[in-house]
């Protein structure tokens, strides 16, 4: 018997950025990565090759810094850039490609979380300003109700598909697959959301398909954050207000669940936080509501209380 020829099965490492890049996304798409996880990894890898063509060589250390210290870059672009940049070259680096990590070292920014505190009044304002006389305008209305009674992120909210909701028992689900976390959860809701949200659904053509979001097109196709950010801003304009954003839905949600007496611990678990460090951070109350505690349940104020003049005789 012959012996038998051996085969050199090992990996060739990557010879371009882009076919690194291809291979990272493969990886990224078997791990269970959302949609939007992948286009955001596509266009910073690709923004950041066409800035710096040459970085694809042992150049791309000092390039990837050029590209991370641009001035008057925000903390919060700077974490993003970061946090694409750092899985991908480990990945290249496991490729072969490199021998370390050009992101190796680079560490987040401190970033104060940046709290909208809209009133209520506001919130009236731009439900008032656009109505539910048209499919449009009734599901603005309804997917503003959902999100400032759940604080469901936007995205999340606008993968909703009908079996996904029980308005019996005003519960919705939030899939794994859609989530940010990549962790299920359940969302409840109001009778007045959930009637807002039956009238949505009654008035659903019965062609569309059942796994076609709740959230739609008017002409039944996939709704985009982007455009429902843009549809937001417009009906808050109509109502007088100078922003208004589909994140904000999301921090009055939170502020307001604090003062009616919710707990941080309940929050963390509905809002889908990864811990309970990211809601204390993130949805630190406005200074007004801070300093109506204080006064409160400071211990020196309780020493010496208010003393209250009686009325007199009235003349």
């Amino acid at each position: 018997m012959k012996n038998a020829a051996v085969i050199d099965i090992k990996r060739k490492p990557p010879k371009t950025w882009e076919e690194a890049l291809e291979r990272f996304l493969l990886w990224k798409c078997s791990q269970g990565a959302a949609e939007r996880t992948i286009k955001g990894h596509t266009f910073a890898v690709g923004l950041f090759f066409r800035r710096f063509p040459t970085a694809w060589s042992a150049t791309c250390r000092d390039c990837l810094l050029r590209h991370m210290a641009q001035e008057g870059m925000a903390p919060a672009t700077y974490n993003m850039r970061l946090k694409t940049f750092r899985p991908f070259f480990e990945f290249c680096v496991n490729e072969g490609a490199f021998s370390s990590s050009p992101a190796e070292g680079l560490k987040y920014r401190k970033n104060e979380p940046r709290v909208v505190d809209h009133s209520m009044k506001d919130v009236r304002k731009i439900l008032d300003a656009i109505g539910t006389s048209t499919y449009p305008t009734l599901r603005d209305t309804c997917l503003i109700l959902f999100q400032l009674d759940t604080g469901v992120r936007p995205s999340e909210a606008l993968q909703l598909r009908p079996a996904d909701v029980d308005l019996f028992s005003r519960r919705a689900v939030v899939r794994a697959a859609t989530a940010k976390t990549r962790k299920g959860r359940n969302l409840f809701f109001s009778e007045h959301t959930a009637a807002v949200m039956k009238r949505l659904l009654d008035v659903r053509p019965e062609e569309w398909s059942a796994d076609l979001p709740i959230f739609c097109t008017a002409y039944g196709t996939q709704w985009s954050t982007h455009s429902w950010s843009v549809n937001l801003r417009r009906h808050a304009g109509k109502a007088g207000l100078k922003r208004f954003s589909a994140y904000d839905l999301r921090h009055k949600h939170a502020l307001e669940y604090l003062r009616n007496g919710g707990d941080v611990m309940t929050l963390s678990a509905e809002m889908g936080h990864s811990s309970l460090e990211t809601t204390q951070g993130y949805l630190a109350l406005a200074s007004s509501d801070i300093q109506r505690v204080h006064e409160k349940a400071s211990p020196v104020q309780g020493l010496f209380p208010e003393k209250r003049k009686r009325a007199g005789k009235l003349v």
